[in-house]
């Protein structure tokens, strides 16, 4: 089961939209969270520097240095930047060595990145503000948001593995579910080649979950139930009008052939008495076919399966028909590999490939060739037939396996266009594949047969 044969199923499709649609939620959830988290410790933050602003600006300017002192003392996670610089900008006191360029002095607080010597000299992201005090010196107070920082890069760590997570986890139950649909479908779909080849008696496979296949395929069922009926009555009414006519068309037969030996007196009579034993003739040789066919596709030959070897099937097939290729002056050849004995009816088998040749023979001009070859091709063991005569067009080459079609070429020719008919029923009958193509110029006429050991 192939992943592509999956990606194309609804189920999951629908899964995999469901898991991105779901990881877009999470993603917006968390997105969200963060958003209102990093808002509240932000403000926060400003709340402290403001509380801080307050308290150093209610100090007097001799006790300010003292306080900054003091505050930078106790803060162990160094996390409060402070710093007291005089008019030309000097640190007096302070964790920063020098007054940040490009915040404005204006007393709001800014976003920076500030060179800290607290521990080690380093870069911080800050929450940042400076006052110009009344002595004309530069207080500056600030708050490390690292942490804010590393909870954001936390966040986009999540966003990451939780949308991958979700999709990977959602295309793995598609998948999951997909499976089982996929092999119901090609059930379903082998089912179907087998009535596309003409065994109308196949059914879909169906289930004990009462989903929606299975409700698909017991409409399907029931509709080939109908048509198997249908096809039935209308064979049996040709199966029936062929053997009642059998009869009687024997009898006139019978009759026409007694009055032609009582036409002695009357012998300007007897053309007309022998064209109708001739026409009598071909009704009962079409009505024996369409029998023959019945007989076959009711499967009622299968007791004479067995095990046999297609070449000496095909040897004696060649033999029969090599006095008409000899009278018409067609090389007619045969090659073959040596192949493993199948299972099927040897007589239906010979019958087949004395219509087959028949017709090669019949359609290919004098001097021309036939050639029979058995070996193993693609799909197994398989026999070609090739003639080089004048060819069945492409359009064609489905039609002329129906009973009673005759193609333009075929119009002429003696026949009744129910020798190929007569071969798809044994072919069908056997469960092999049978293909018409070109041999330029000329018709292969291939038959694909599955080996069966012993």
């Amino acid at each position: 089961m192939s992943i592509s044969k999956v990606s194309r199923t609804v189920v999951f499709r629908l899964t995999l939209f469901y898991s991105l649609f779901f990881s877009l939620c999470v993603i917006m959830l968390l997105g969200f969270v963060y958003w209102q988290t990093a808002r509240e410790m932000t403000r926060r933050v400003d709340q402290i520097l403001a509380l801080e602003t307050r308290h150093f600006t209610s100090l007097r300017s001799g006790r300010l240095p003292e306080e900054i002192e003091k505050s930078i003392q106790r803060d162990q996670r160094h996390v409060y930047l402070y710093g007291l610089y005089s008019q030309d900008r000097r640190l007096i006191v302070g964790n920063l060595e020098q007054l940040p360029q490009g915040i404005p002095e204006d007393g709001k607080i800014y976003q920076a990145s500030l060179l800290v010597n607290n521990i080690q000299a380093q870069r911080l992201p800050s929450r940042v503000l400076i006052i110009h005090l009344d002595s004309g010196e530069f207080l500056l107070i600030g708050h490390d948001v690292m942490q804010l920082i590393e909870f954001g890069e936390l966040m986009k760590r999540a966003f990451f593995w939780g949308g991958s997570l979700t999709i990977l986890l959602g295309m793995m139950f598609g998948v999951a579910l997909s499976s089982r649909p996929l092999r119901r479908i090609e059930q379903i779909q082998q089912v179907c080649e087998l009535i596309m080849q003409g065994d109308i008696r196949q059914r879909l496979p169906v289930g004990n979950r009462s989903d929606e296949l299975d409700m698909l395929a017991a409409i399907v069922n029931r509709m080939l139930d109908e048509i198997e009926r249908l096809m039935s009555e209308i064979k049996s009414v040709g199966d029936n009008i062929a053997h009642d006519l059998r009869t009687p068309l024997t009898r006139l037969r019978a009759s026409l052939y007694r009055v032609q030996q009582q036409m002695g007196d009357a012998p300007e009579k007897r053309p007309m008495v022998d064209q109708a034993i001739v026409e009598v003739d071909s009704l009962l040789v079409r009505f024996r076919a369409l029998l023959r066919i019945s007989e076959i596709e009711n499967k009622q030959r299968r007791a004479g399966f067995k095990m046999m070897h297609l070449q000496g099937i095909l040897e004696q097939a060649v033999n029969l028909i090599a006095p008409l290729a000899e009278d018409k002056s067609i090389q007619l050849t045969m090659t073959a590999e040596s192949i493993d004995p199948i299972h099927g009816d040897g007589e239906l088998l010979f019958e087949a490939m004395v219509n087959l040749l028949d017709n090669a023979i019949k359609f290919t001009s004098a001097g021309g060739r036939v050639e029979v070859r058995l070996g193993y091709g693609e799909k197994g063991v398989q026999i070609d037939i090739i003639d080089s005569g004048c060819g069945i067009r492409e359009s064609e080459r489905v039609l002329v396996l129906n009973r009673f079609y005759r193609s333009e070429n075929d119009l002429n020719a003696p026949g009744y266009g129910l020798g190929l008919a007569i071969v798809t029923a044994i072919i069908k009958l056997h469960g092999f594949g049978l293909e018409l193509g070109n041999a330029d110029p000329g018709t292969r006429v291939t038959i694909f047969c599955r080996p069966h050991s012993l």
